[in-house]
């Protein structure tokens, strides 16, 4: 894995540090300056966020602490900044959850496709013992997670109407590099091709590939409706962003300045999800109102036959993640 392949140079990163002696910048005077990396573009809710929240933690620590915000892949892909993290080169990430596989089996679980069935379901889970449970599995590959960002339900656009597993057949389709992913598409009888995101538009502008799949807010902030004319809403999966801060650099903030970090996280977190639960309906409104795109509401009976499908991914991987955790899922789930 990833974590491993990465440890002895994280050591040697972490040991150098030592030697330094690595000061608090906030002793001597000066302000801490977290930057916030992510893939997305600018504008969309987890940027929106991480502006939010910048000027929430100056306001309340007197400007001791300040927030520098890097979008749309500036710094690296999801890959990269998580490397960064790893290494002290980069305090903070908006992460997608499909590229922590590679550190824990505990996040996998988030890849599994059709496994919530609203928000209320997606956030009692990320916000309670399972979700915590993963952030804790995260820590020993040097990596603090704070928040479970919204980003949307991800959906599949196409430049034909699809309506069954059967209209995905021969389609080369463009995924994260996640194996669940790659196995959810491939049972549809696509062709799935893990691409990094920055790359997706022109590759469908090229026809190297012939669809994707995002959240509303990525279609439209990478202009992808611009070159998909179908959007079906599929939602087969709820895609929560992690933020995650560099293990290495988190002790240069004393106990207090990390309370604060935390707190301002937790109180601005609603805030986030609102507003991406509203873009979401403003940006769904857009596409069907621009004359171009089309969005493709499918049938109870259409979804369940995408869900069926989607079982092989369980089948696969289910003993990896723990066939209890999905049951728990599906309990919280249910008692709401």
């Amino acid at each position: 894995m990833l974590a491993r392949k990465l440890s002895s140079v994280f050591a040697l990163v972490m040991a150098i540090g030592a030697l330094a002696g690595c000061e608090n910048p906030s002793a001597a005077g000066e302000a801490i300056v977290i930057k916030i990396a992510h893939v997305s573009q600018q504008g969309v809710p987890v940027d929106r966020w991480a502006r939010k929240f910048g000027e929430t933690i100056a306001e309340r620590s007197g400007g001791a602490i300040a927030v520098e915000v890097f979008p749309n892949s500036s710094l690296g892909g999801n890959r990269e900044l998580l490397e960064q993290l790893q290494l002290g080169g980069l305090e903070a990430a908006i992460s997608s959850v499909a590229f922590l596989g590679g550190f824990t089996n505990t996040t996998k679980l988030l890849d599994l496709p059709y496994l919530f069935k609203h928000n209320a379901g997606a956030e009692a889970v990320l916000d309670g013992e399972v979700g915590q449970a993963m952030f804790a599995s995260l820590k020993e590959s040097g990596f603090i997670g704070l928040a479970w960002l919204s980003t949307g339900w991800r959906h599949l656009t196409a430049n034909k109407e699809i309506r069954s597993p059967d209209g995905m057949k021969g389609l080369k389709i463009r995924v994260m590099d996640n194996p669940l992913h790659i196995a959810h598409f491939n049972a549809l009888g696509a062709s799935a091709i893990p691409m990094a995101f920055s790359e997706v538009f022109t590759a469908l502008q090229q026809g190297t590939i012939d669809c994707q799949e995002n959240p509303y807010a990525n279609i439209q902030g990478n202009r992808l409706n611009e070159v998909q004319k179908y959007i079906i809403k599929t939602g087969h999966i709820y895609d929560t962003s992690p933020l995650l801060y560099s293990q290495a650099l988190w002790d240069n903030f004393s106990g207090d300045q990390q309370n604060l970090i935390v707190k301002a996280v937790a109180d601005t977190l609603a805030w986030q999800r609102a507003i991406s639960a509203e873009d979401e309906l403003v940006v769904e409104n857009a596409f069907k109102n621009n004359g171009k795109n089309v969005i493709v509401e499918l049938t109870a009976d259409e979804r369940a036959e995408f869900r069926r499908i989607a079982q092989k991914v369980y089948d696969q991987f289910q003993d990896e993640i723990g066939p209890e955790l999905i049951k728990k899922v599906d309990a919280i789930q249910a008692g709401l």
